[in-house]
């Protein structure tokens, strides 16, 4: 009677106690856990045992934990030799879960142990399964928060501990996890796999692969940092043994510079990497990273699009390795450190190890995506405060990847290199194994470049939404700075902002850098071998810049000349001055004309994406003959010199910078200016490679020959390159495959391709690729809308746990207010299901406002500049 009087009155005053959807509350820490699962991927479901051992640190019959979609058979916590029952439940649909005791637990060490089963997931999140040919596999993605889906613990960064993992599976299956295996004991028709303790880790890096998987490795010797050898795989499923050569002889080499630059070895006892048809983009787990297919399995004749992808993508996995999983943000509002250096230090060992693909301005070409982003008025920090779990999907957006990056690259120019390595490596030093806060990060940086401005200077980036746009006034005594926010048309002006802003002007040869921390300065003219003034010198700075006309026009007429970063700065902040309605359309031409020879294949294509933007959402049908004929005349002299031959290694012998600058311009030239001969060539092309013939195209070309056969050729095509996906066992075709039957140019074609994208067979990540590629074509642009309302939860569970909220990209294609109100009502009684996405959302509503409003104030200007 005691205990039931003592549980009925827990009961009543639990009830009021908020149930905490952030970070659980103190009292319970755990130490380190062993996970036992039973995975048979053929099977609907999994079963796991959980024991975590744990510090209680007072009295208590409730404990707050994590578990999602579990079915619980057992729950028990072990305290001085006795146990104790507990009732498990899920008590928030975003895996909070409570244990609650029929006795308390003392103060001191303890054990929870828990039985349960689960469903495997379709998309990648927690444990999910794909069946790939005859078998079926399993892999498991844990971050954000879908490590609770897998098992039972405190699915929180802060927490590191130590993990022990068995694996019971068919014997005909392999079994893969974190750390090495030490034992294997059969029973029956199941094989058990033991691996090793692992070094301290948050539940996000736990990683578990199983199925008859194809297997190769290499031994990578020790080097001057890591003095011992250390062993390397690569793991696919069956039939992709060939595709691993590329990244089993490259990735040493981007891992040696890695650790040269970190000055640590290689923080794990094994290196794995584990390949899937299922993951969308890769996940840093500490010693079994988990890849997209087409990321590194690779032909030999992979395109180059394919390699920069391999190279920036591993080094920024491996990478995290360091920075990360050996150092780990204590809570998820510091998750954009790890990411935004990732992401910075990715492009900066890729591009060292492959100069000629020209990766470094890729960072800067993905920093204007950011920027973009970061001007619609409906934004976060980079540094976001995150109190609830709905909010940490968000994170992991191009605020936190690209933005962030280009904050690093300007701050690490900032301080000079050599300071910021220094920093880098005291940090590291100095937390390894445990947990960091971003403002121990700054204060290593500030530490080792002696230079206290880093910190303030950095946290008006980091806490401020916007993007800072640089006035400049260039005279023949002085030159005047000033500041503000960088606001487009359809963006309500907000309140005034200042950064601490580290810039650099150049003009020629001459160069002056400083850090602008008012609203207004005055700096002494810069003298150089150009008239032209150069705002932000090699882009480094995260800005954009506006002149008056006779400063754009000097500019324009040396845009030749100037390095590729500085060409693309200029051609991104032009833009963005016509899109907030100063600079004029003639002029945005004069300077594509005059980028569209650029060496550079970035500072090309910029303004080509840009012009393409508007042929795509805003210039209406009367105008796009004239589009397609100025976009023939800006673009076509440029790629006529560099010629055009779709066949397999036509251009094999040629250099790789004027190989890129043919792959930039030929697709401006068959979907923009629509080319006849062009376009001709490669539907010809297109249809032969569908039909067999696998010479007729090079890789470089598949995608774009594909999605023009399908335009010119509608439905046979597009049936016939269903069929020869699903046949494929080859990762790059068939993603370049489900996009172009999604490349449709009329709604009858638009009705066919989203029959095809739930055809047998298909990949989830390539229904969501095929259904994508339809949204972002005029004519099946409504058809995707009405068929992604029709098949919401299908198509959501088809992406990556960590990017359902990318769904609702598919509604933001459309150019009037009265669209985006229908998109706001369409999706939003749709963001429970999604466990958040108000963000995502009200950015795409803004994007299609900022549309709208650039249609009403530059349309007329548009159209009279084409029909000249």
């Amino acid at each position: 009677m005691r205990v039931l009087l003592f549980s009925l009155l827990f009961a009543v005053s639990v009830q009021a106690q908020p149930v905490p959807v952030g970070r659980l509350p103190d009292g319970i820490k755990p130490l380190a856990y062993s996970l036992a699962f039973t995975i048979d991927p053929s099977q609907e479901r999994f079963s796991g045992q959980t024991a975590i051992d744990v510090e209680v640190q007072k009295p208590t019959t409730l404990i707050y934990l994590h578990g999602q979609d579990l079915e619980v058979s057992r729950a028990e916590l072990v305290s001085g030799g006795k146990r104790i029952t507990a009732r498990y439940s899920q008590v928030d649909a975003s895996g909070v879960a409570r244990l609650d005791l029929v006795q308390p637990v003392p103060a001191g060490p303890a054990r929870i142990e828990i039985s349960y089963s689960a469903g495997f997931r379709k998309g990648a999140e927690g444990i999910f399964r794909a069946k790939v040919g005859n078998d079926w596999y399993a892999w498991t993605q844990m971050e954000p928060l879908d490590a609770r889906r897998a098992f039972p613990g405190f699915d929180e960064p802060g927490f590191k501990t130590p993990f022990t993992i068995s694996l019971t599976v068919p014997k005909a299956m392999k079994a893969f996890a974190n750390t090495p295996e030490t034992g294997v004991q059969a029973a029956g028709a199941m094989v058990t796999h033991r691996f090793a303790p692992s070094k301290p880790l948050p539940t996000y890096l736990v990683a578990l692969g199983v199925g008859a998987f194809d297997v190769r490795g290499v031994t990578i010797p020790a080097n001057a940092v890591r003095k011992v050898p250390l062993e390397f795989r690569v793991i696919g499923t069956a039939g992709q043994a060939g595709r691993m050569d590329i990244t089993l002889e490259e990735t040493p080499k981007l891992l040696a510079r890695l650790e040269d630059y970190f000055g640590i070895p290689y923080p794990y006892e094994k290196l794995d990497f584990i390949a899937s048809p299922v993951q969308g983009g890769a996940m840093e787990n500490a010693g079994l990273i988990l890849y997209s297919d087409n990321l590194i399995l690779l032909g030999r004749d992979a395109p180059f699009g394919q390699l920069r992808r391999f190279a920036e993508v591993v080094s920024h996995e491996m990478a995290h390795q360091w920075f990360g999983d050996l150092v780990t943000p204590d809570w998820w509002t510091d998750i954009w450190l790890n990411e935004a250096f990732a992401e910075w230090m990715g492009k900066r060992i890729a591009h060292a190890w492959r100069p000629d693909l020209g990766i470094d301005p890729m960072e800067l070409d993905e920093a204007f995506g950011a920027m973009d982003l970061d001007s619609l008025g409906r934004g976060r920090p980079i540094r976001q405060e995150i109190t609830e779990n709905s909010q940490v999907a968000s994170a992991f957006d191009g605020i936190t990847y690209q933005k962030g990056a280009q904050v690093v690259s300007m701050f690490e120019g900032f301080v000079g290199a050599e300071a910021f390595q220094k920093g880098v490596r005291l940090h590291l030093n100095r937390y390894a194994f445990r947990n960091a806060k971003a403002e121990q990060f700054f204060e290593s940086i500030a530490e080792a470049a002696k230079d206290p401005r880093v910190i303030p200077a950095l946290n008006s980036f980091l806490t401020q939404t916007g993007v800072p746009l640089l006035a400049v006034a260039d005279g023949t005594r002085s030159i005047e700075l000033a500041q503000a926010r960088y606001v487009p048309l359809g963006v309500a002006a907000p309140a005034a902002q200042t950064w601490q802003i580290p810039y650099c002007l150049s003009r020629g040869e001459g160069r002056r850098c400083d850090l602008l921390a008012t609203d207004k300065a005055r700096v002494p003219a810069l003298i150089g071998t150009s008239l032209a003034l150069n705002p932000n010198a090699e882009g480094k700075g995260y800005y954009r810049y506006t002149m008056d006309e006779a400063g754009w026009t000097r500019l324009i007429a040396d845009a030749p000349g100037l390095s590729g970063r500085d060409a693309m700065a200029l051609a991104d902040s032009l833009w963005a001055d016509f899109s907030a309605g100063r600079a004029s359309f003639p002029l945005v031409l004069r300077a594509a004309e005059a980028l569209a020879g650029h060496p550079e294949r970035l500072a090309a294509g910029n303004l080509a994406g840009r012009l393409a933007g508007l042929g795509n959402r805003l210039i209406p049908a009367a105008d796009q003959q004239a589009y397609r004929a100025t976009m023939g005349r800006i673009y076509g002299p440029a790629a006529s010199a560099l010629g055009f031959d779709p066949r397999h290694g036509a251009y094999a012998a040629e250099p790789a910078d004027r190989q890129s600058r043919r792959q930039t311009l030929v697709p401006v030239m068959a979907l923009e200016a629509r080319d006849p001969a062009i376009r001709k060539a490669l539907a010809e092309a297109g249809g032969r490679l569908i039909a067999g013939d696998a010479e007729a195209v090079d890789p470089t070309w598949r995608a774009l020959a594909l999605s023009v056969a399908v335009q010119e050729g509608g439905e046979p095509v597009m049936r016939a390159l269903s069929r020869a996906l699903i046949a494929s066992d080859e990762p790059l075709f068939r993603g370049q495959a489900a996009s172009a039957i999604g490349a449709v140019a009329t709604p009858e074609q638009a009705k066919v391709a989203l029959e095809l994208a739930f055809a047998e067979g298909m990949q989830p990540l390539e229904t969501t690729g095929l259904v994508a590629s339809v949204s972002r074509q005029p004519a099946g642009r409504e058809a995707a809308v009405a068929f992604a309302e029709a098949n919401f939860t299908r198509l959501m569970n088809s992406y990556p746990g960590f990017a359902k909220r990318n769904i609702v990209g598919l509604f933001s294609g459309f150019c009037s207010n009265a669209d985006a109100a229908r998109v706001e009502a369409l999706v939003e009684p749709r963001l429970v299901d999604l466990g958040g996405g108000e963000l995502e959302l009200s950015q795409a509503v803004a994007g299609i406002r900022r549309c709208d409003a650039l249609k009403a104030a530059k349309g007329a200007e548009i159209s009279s500049a084409l029909r000249q």
